[in-house]
């Protein structure tokens, strides 16, 4: 059973329900268009402090020493079992070459650095023969290239070598270190542009 509705009750009924007050969607959009510009100068501000940070955080190589050489310089990142002592960092401008100590596993590791001498681009072969020389005894993949870990017999010293983006580095430990740390060690390495 249907009941009898008034004609002008129903187009009153649908007249309310399809007319929307005008002011209420200006008012969503002025709401929506502050949200969005403050979330525009949020995102500007945030960037803006993020390149300032990157820009100005300080180097652990000295200036001097960046400017003063042609080749990247290797250095692990410092962490709770990295320190790095920036007191320590030394260029022999004679010998073309960079030098510093951290600690790092109990053992204090001196590294030197020079360009990759031409001999080993030149050759592929020539830096397999070097490290054979320096009695080789491991060889694992870092994220910056091979590292092969060498017992000098001048030395006695556990070295790790890597020849990568045309640097050759040596880092000598004072105590001996497994092949897992030297791993984390050379995993950890940041380099300078030059």
């Amino acid at each position: 059973m249907q009941k009898n509705i008034p004609p002008n009750k129903l187009i009153s009924d649908v007249h309310r329900v399809e007319t929307v007050p005008k002011s209420s969607g200006l008012r969503l959009w002025k709401i929506n268009k502050r949200f969005i510009i403050i979330v525009c100068v949020l995102i500007a501000i945030f960037l803006t402090a993020t390149v300032w940070f990157l820009n100005n955080r300080k180097s652990i190589i000295p200036g001097y020493i960046s400017t003063s050489v042609s080749f990247p310089i290797f250095y692990p990142n410092a962490s709770k079992t990295i320190k790095i002592d920036p007191t320590t960092f030394k260029y022999s401008k004679s010998l073309g070459q960079v030098s510093f100590i951290i600690s790092f596993s109990g053992s204090k590791i001196t590294f030197a650095e020079q360009s990759s001498p031409d001999s080993f681009a030149a050759d592929p072969n020539f830096l397999t023969a070097f490290v054979q020389k320096l009695n080789d005894y491991a060889t694992f993949t870092s994220i910056n290239g091979r590292v092969d870990l060498v017992l000098p017999s001048e030395t006695h010293l556990q070295t790790g070598v890597m020849n990568a983006k045309g640097t050759l580095v040596f880092a000598s430990s004072s105590k001996n270190l497994t092949e897992n740390s030297w791993k984390i060690l050379f995993n950890s390495f940041n380099y300078t542009q030059p």
